[in-house]
């Protein structure tokens, strides 16, 4: 059953899509139907899921479910990945990026490859006060307030120097 993203608890677990690209405008609504009709027939053991999804910054596709109700088992899991493959090879697009990095810049989402990650500190791109996505967060509530976090905050805290005086 689709419920409206914005209506599922902060305690619903969500699965967060990390496109390559920008979708287009055309891109985005295009995912946005085929995601709405994904949700409304995503079941778990025949259950239906009380399911959402949402686009944020034109990168990022996030499906949710309020496990209080079903919660989502192995073959659900593996219908949402058989759906994000689907998006991938209509829109020719990669939502499932491992080897980049999400971060925020002057308000527009940026990518950079992981092996570039310390040039962009050694060039301060990316400095401790950068906001970078998070994608590991696994509720609706952690997005809230654990997704786009300082970099100095995340797992990239290791690679800065701090002045200790």
């Amino acid at each position: 059953m689709r419920i409206d993203f914005d209506r599922l608890p902060d305690s619903a677990r969500i699965w967060i899509y990390q496109s390559s690209r920008t979708f287009t405008p055309i891109e985005e609504g295009l995912i946005r139907q085929m995601a709405d009709q994904f949700v409304i027939e995503w079941t778990a053991h025949g259950n239906n899921l009380n399911a959402g999804a949402a686009i944020l910054y034109r990168h990022f596709l996030i499906l949710s479910v309020d496990e209080k109700i079903n919660g989502a088992s192995g073959c659900s899991i593996d219908a949402s990945v058989r759906f994000i493959k689907h998006i991938e090879n209509r829109l020719n697009i990669d939502l499932m990026v491992r080897a980049k990095i999400a971060y925020l810049k002057d308000g527009e989402v940026k990518l950079t490859d992981m092996k570039h990650l310390k040039n962009e500190m050694d060039t301060q791109t990316i400095t401790e006060d950068t906001l970078i996505f998070n994608n590991l967060v696994q509720t609706k509530g952690a997005l809230k307030d654990q997704w786009l976090i300082p970099a100095k905050d995340s797992w990239m805290k290791r690679y800065f120097k701090f002045n200790t005086l």
